[in-house]
């Protein structure tokens, strides 16, 4: 575990009498004015990142929160995905979910019959932008 604070999104300039919330984003600079369940949105749901604050899928983790495979751990991969996993980063479930992905018709597409999740849907999507 980390000692480490867990990154902070947003700056916190200022709160109205109103309830507002005045922010900047430490990552781009970005300046807003946040209502309360909007910066409760922002900052769980879902969680940031730890290491960048993104929350939708980073250099560290993927979409559905899973820690992408460093460097050294691509190397243990198959052949096949290799290239993909450099270009796009993939998890150890995502290694499980591409076992379910076949190319049809000069496309990828998930295995008719298998119980796909928002990933494996995604890897889909990305698997044919990067063909």
């Amino acid at each position: 575990m980390s000692d480490r604070p867990p990154f902070q999104r947003f700056d916190f300039l200022s709160t109205s009498e109103s309830g507002l919330n005045y922010v900047r984003e430490r990552k781009g600079g970005v300046t807003r004015v946040l209502t309360p369940s909007e910066l409760d949105d922002f900052q769980h749901d879902p969680k940031p990142c730890d290491e960048c604050g993104e929350q939708f899928g980073c250099e560290h983790f993927n979409c559905a929160g899973e820690p992408l495979l460093g460097e050294a751990e691509l190397e243990s991969i198959p052949a096949q995905w290799m290239a993909f996993a450099k270009e796009y980063g993939i998890s150890r479930n995502d290694l499980e979910r591409l076992q379910h992905v076949e190319m049809h018709e000069d496309e990828w597409r998930v295995v008719p019959g298998t119980n796909a999740d928002m990933r494996a849907q995604e890897l889909v999507i990305l698997l044919n932008e990067f063909r």
